[in-house]
């Protein structure tokens, strides 16, 4: 089973929203977004460790348009999930449709609310009345397992043995296999059995003992044909590990136990995340088999801010892992994130890219499913229209660049951790290269310039390339202008200027504007004889001195005319 889709009605900030969900998917946006909203209905759904909807908290303050309230889980089904299922769900396709009401006037059909219950779609598209296996609390039985990592925990909430944790879940089920049909297990019983004979005769010094005990208490039961007896029983699996089973850590530098505090918040995260990704190594081996019994197999992580505490280099290598944790059959991670270097790893992927974001209290998401993606590629492969008009265009690009998969490639090569910060972005300035990004960020550290918060400025590898950025910052809702060089509109210029002022989105563009020329010629920067050196020459006569104090002003006006109040 893998969950694919959530629909979200009334829920907090989001008023209605429908999210597709990859084996790996990230929900990435600035802070207060909406991510954590997203990742709690879900909480919600499964009820795991009692966390519940709670309308003074989860109904929208502002923006609700009716009083209902609930969450809708698609899931993919395997033949054997599916062929388990009871028929009147049974779907063509393998897919679990099912809607849990948080608050609802709907009632069930033997009048009972709905609210807090769960029910399924039936095959004929109708949504059911009354509750999924006949019972309002099945999330924990029919839809797999919840993993639920919060962006601040403790160890012991992940590692404790006196009760659910990911440690003792892993111990248990690897015990439960390979212990309880064991000689040593049957020993273990025998020595049991042993000590109860013993014990049960053994007297204290004022001659008291279990035996007596039981002799005397019978005695008085004697008149109600009643037989009271103690027995000592095998623990099971379960008892074993919570009483007589402990752990430590310990430094190979000192070869003695320390406790977990003794260690940083980096190690502390990181020994968590190791826990799950056992979990999918240490899963017993599921044999195929039909049962008429639902039982679907998922391990579902739900992972807030997993780069928290960990330095970049430790950030891609989780990032790594936990992309190969969530290819298994019936695992599946969804990360909230903050972390460019997250966002990197899905540059490949994009529609696993999940991005709310709040405006006036309501939370919209945005995403770029498989056909907005094709939409994307069609766009972007305008710009062979302009290398099939001008022979110097054509010349540089390769056969394949026209193919429609090279789109893909070509974001994958280009977001890396340092443009993935646009994703996180409120407002973007696209530009057309490194000169433009160094010396717009120089002026804004020494405060000649002053744009939006939260604002990033974006590389776009060269003029050919602004309209591919256009095109998918826009789908993702984030505000961005526009800054390049008009280069006299002569031949494929024109074309290029004409094609960038085209990939205007509305409401989400702001403004493109144009330098005259280009920027060594607006600020009047000596010509330099590489191109590659282009920057580092302009930042040199910048800090030098040889360039007019007036012309850096019209920059500076122009950058900022990119952003109006």
């Amino acid at each position: 089973m893998k969950l694919i889709e959530l629909t979200l009605h009334n829920y907090r900030g989001i008023i209605n929203a429908n999210i597709s969900f990859q084996n790996y998917s990230l929900l990435v946006g600035a802070n207060n977004a909406g991510k954590s909203t997203i990742i709690d209905a879900i909480r919600a759904f499964y009820e795991k460790d009692g966390f519940k909807y709670k309308k003074e908290n989860d109904f929208p303050f502002i923006g609700a348009i009716d009083q209902e309230s609930w969450i809708e889980l698609r899931f993919s089904l395997t033949n054997e999930e599916s062929e388990s299922l009871k028929e009147e769900y049974q779907t063509v396709d393998k897919i679990l449709k099912v809607r849990k009401y948080f608050q609802t006037v709907e009632r069930l059909h033997d009048g009972k609310t709905a609210s807090g219950a769960i029910v399924a779609y039936k095959a004929d598209g109708e949504l059911a009345n009354e509750p999924f296996y006949g019972a309002k609390n099945v999330q924990s039985g029919k839809f797999g397992d919840l993993i639920y990592v919060p962006a601040v925990s403790k160890v012991d909430d992940h590692t404790k043995l006196s009760g659910p944790s990911a440690l003792r879940d892993l111990i248990t089920s690897i015990m439960s296999d390979v212990v309880e049909g064991s000689d040593t297990y049957q020993s273990l019983s025998d020595s049991v059995n042993l000590f109860a004979e013993g014990v049960r005769s053994m007297e204290t010094e004022d001659k008291r003992s279990l035996s007596s005990f039981e002799k005397d208490l019978n005695s008085m039961l004697a008149p109600w044909e009643i037989q009271f007896n103690l027995d000592f029983t095998t623990p099971s699996t379960a008892e074993i590990i919570k009483s007589m089973l402990q752990w430590d850590i310990r430094d190979d530098n000192h070869d003695k136990p320390q406790g977990m505090e003794y260690f940083g918040s980096g190690f502390q995260r990181y020994f968590i995340y190791s826990l799950i990704q056992l979990g999918a190594k240490y899963a017993p081996t599921r044999t195929s088999k039909k049962t008429k019994d639902f039982v679907p197999s998922l391990n579902l992580v739900l992972f807030e801010e997993p780069e928290a505490f960990l330095h970049p280099p430790q950030q891609n290598c989780l990032a790594r892992n936990l992309s190969v944790v969530s290819d298994s059959d019936d695992w599946q991670v969804i990360c909230s994130t903050h972390s460019s270097h997250f966002v990197s790893r899905k540059a490949s992927k994009i529609p696993a890219i999940v991005r709310p974001q709040r405006n006036n209290g309501i939370v919209t998401v945005f995403q770029i499913s498989h056909e907005k993606w094709q939409v994307i590629v069609d766009s972007n492969q305008a710009i062979n229209d302009v290398a099939d008009s001008y022979p110097k265009v054509m010349g540089a690009m390769q056969d394949y660049d026209r193919k429609p998969e090279m789109e893909a490639i070509k974001y994958l090569l280009w977001i890396n951790p340092e443009r993935a910060g646009m994703f996180f972005a409120q407002n973007a300035l696209l530009v057309e290269g490194p000169s433009e990004t160094a010396l717009i960020n120089k002026l804004l550290d020494e405060g000649k310039l002053s744009l939006p918060d939260e604002f990033y400025i974006l590389d776009c590898l060269g003029k050919y390339n602004i309209h591919r950025f256009m095109n998918l910052l826009g789908a993702l809702g984030i505000n961005h202008s526009v800054l390049h060089d008009d280069d006299g509109n002569k031949n494929e210029h024109a074309e290029l200027n004409s094609l960038i002022e085209n990939s205007k989105i509305d409401d989400v563009t702001i403004e493109v504007k144009q330098v005259p020329q280009d920027l060594e010629t607006m600020l009047g920067v000596p010509t330099s004889k590489a191109s590659r050196r282009k920057p580092q020459h302009l930042l040199y006569c910048y800090e030098n001195g040889q360039l007019e104090k007036e012309k850096i002003e019209e920059f500076c006006g122009l950058v900022q005319s990119c952003f109006p109040d």
